[in-house]
């Protein structure tokens, strides 16, 4: 009897999150407000910390009072120059004056919004490593985002099957956590070189995950149907 046959290649992979993000502080502080749950979905831009803004208030404030003051006395000099009541050199100061104030305040500014700590996408919040009143250091791990909503999956594939394969491909996976469920994916990225210590290629594909069954590092059992 005559029928299609389709050869399929068995592999095993590990599973990656479609985005994830450790969430660290950029700058040095107490820590004064979490405004998430751990485990829990938030936002894009949602605030996850908030740190002790004082200092870096007070300082916005006098960054913004010095700017002020050195963009009055620039157009006062400029009146002046244009009546020819003070030099060029006087003028040129007043600007530089100006500008290196406008430079000192963006910096205040920047320090002062460190301090709101947000999420970059949507996601899953991990757990917390910090709690109310501590004091952190710059780059201070806080938490992590993971988006689940799509996981990938990534495995090395032997260089004698790269030309059988193609973005787009259909794929199936299995994972010990749920025995006998199937899960569907596609290829979106195959490798432009081979590693020529394996002589494998790394193969990418997606996975959707709305129910977040899956997980990053889990191992998975590929199924993944060649083209003939």
């Amino acid at each position: 009897k005559r029928q299609p046959v389709s050869e399929a290649l068995s592999l095993v992979g590990t599973l990656v999150a479609n985005e994830m993000v450790e969430i660290k502080s950029e700058t040095d502080g107490t820590v004064e407000k979490i405004l998430f749950e751990e485990g829990q979905p938030v936002k894009a831009g949602a605030q996850l910390f908030q740190l002790d803004e004082s200092k870096f208030a007070a300082a916005l404030a006098e960054a913004e009072a010095n700017f002020k003051l050195s963009r009055l006395n620039f157009e006062r000099s400029q009146q002046l120059h244009r009546d020819k009541l003070i030099s060029q050199q006087e003028s040129d100061s007043a600007s530089a004056l100006l500008q290196a104030n406008q430079a000192s305040l963006d910096l205040k500014r920047r320090q002062w919004q460190d301090t709101h700590i947000a999420a970059p996408f949507a996601g899953i919040a991990g757990g917390r490593v910090v709690s109310p009143g501590q004091v952190i250091s710059r780059n201070t791990t806080l938490t992590w985002i993971v988006d689940l909503d799509t996981v990938k999956v990534e495995v090395p594939v032997p260089e004698r099957f790269i030309g059988q394969l193609s973005t787009g491909q259909a794929l199936a996976l299995l994972v010990a956590a749920f025995p006998g469920e199937t899960f569907k994916g596609e290829i979106y990225f195959i490798a432009p070189q081979v590693d020529p210590a394996t002589r494998t290629a790394l193969v990418k594909a997606k996975i959707t995950n709305a129910n977040r069954k899956l997980k990053p590092g889990m191992f998975a059992n590929l199924e993944l149907t060649l083209r003939l």
